[in-house]
């Protein structure tokens, strides 16, 4: 009897250790798995499967990142202050569109023979840092934005600048639809103060930008009163701004010409559809607008689709009959025409 009491306790025991043991390898497991998520390109909105836009927008949340929106919804909404649609901030006086303090920023370029130009956006730069670190080995003169809400920015951006591409500051702005612009977006009924202090932390988010583009934004873009808050805002921080033009009634370009703040809008975007032979026929067809108007701004993503597609275009450039330039070689000559002399068909 003694001996089979010995014996269920020393059962009871190999059960406990087994078991604890099985349970501590569980664990690591799920760590591990969620350590591998946190790297996958889900986190920056897109997966590598044909995405279907919705009123022109690019990005579409996960159900997780839906369910974050819904939490801060209430930070991020703040009354309005009772502006009109019509109603805009004045503009700093006495500057023209090339004096405002971008161009200290500007990657070094010299164009050669007039040659038609090129400029290469890729936004959602970041938050994955395998593809983030992947699209600054690419040929420069890139123009990289990168998101307010990636972590180590000033790192990130520091480094894109030594292999001598340009950088933007990507805005999450408020899109028609549900989708998830982000941590500090800007929406369209905050007040102005509101507006101004998020822009201003996102201005903030690392140094050397020549300016910003809108992350989404379809309904901010298209607000008026709203954008010539942030124009303005711009202008005053010695910033240009481009517009993604992820709306057909985007505001930004109006604005920027009636109030004399330097702005510019894409011609092209390489990779709605996420598919090789896509961006290539969006690649031919902005070296088509190039030839034509002398300059093109074609807008792409960190992805490994866009990537691995730009990789290959890039390394017969010099067979081309354009150069590859920062976005502010093309904004100079497109705020200043008479400075456009490029190759014409």
């Amino acid at each position: 009897m003694c001996s089979f009491i010995k014996i269920s306790k020393f059962l009871r025991i190999i059960i406990v250790v087994v078991g604890g043991t099985v349970l501590f390898f569980i664990g690591i497991g799920i760590g591990v798995n969620i350590g591998e998520l946190d790297h996958t390109e889900s986190t920056i909105f897109y997966s590598q499967k044909k995405k279907k836009y919705n009123l022109g927008e690019r990005e579409k949340e996960s159900k997780a990142e839906r369910a974050r929106d819904l939490r801060d919804q209430s930070q991020w909404l703040s009354k309005p202050d009772g502006f009109t649609d019509n109603q805009v901030v004045s503009p700093k006086k006495n500057t023209t569109l090339l004096e405002t303090g971008w161009l200290s920023h500007a990657v070094k370029f010299k164009r050669i023979d007039n040659r038609a130009l090129v400029s290469i956006v890729l936004d959602d730069m970041g938050l994955n840092r395998f593809n983030s670190d992947r699209a600054v080995s690419l040929r420069a003169p890139l123009t990289l934005s990168y998101l307010t809400y990636a972590k180590d920015l000033s790192i990130q951006t520091k480094f894109a600048r030594s292999r001598g591409h340009e950088l933007l500051i990507h805005l999450p702005m408020e899109p028609r639809g549900d989708a998830n612009p982000g941590p500090g977006a800007l929406m369209i009924n905050m007040d102005q103060a509101e507006i101004k202090k998020r822009l201003a932390s996102a201005l903030n988010a690392f140094p050397g930008a020549i300016g910003a583009n809108n992350h989404m934004g379809s309904r901010f873009t298209s607000d008026y009163k709203s954008m010539s808050i942030v124009l303005n805002h711009l202008k005053v921080s010695g910033k240009l701004f481009l517009d993604s033009l992820t709306a057909p009634d985007s505001k930004a370009m109006e604005l920027g010409a009636k109030l004399s703040i330097p702005t510019v809008s894409r011609d092209v975007f390489l990779d709605d559809v996420d598919v090789e032979e896509e961006i290539i026929l969006r690649l031919k067809e902005a070296k088509k607008i190039a030839l034509d108007k002398g300059t093109v701004i074609a807008i792409g993503h960190a992805r490994s689709t866009t990537l691995r597609t730009l990789e290959k275009w890039l390394s017969n450039l010099p067979d081309k009959q354009f150069q590859l330039a920062p976005l502010s070689a093309v904004a100079k000559i497109r705020l200043n025409p008479a400075q456009n002399h490029g190759a014409q068909n």
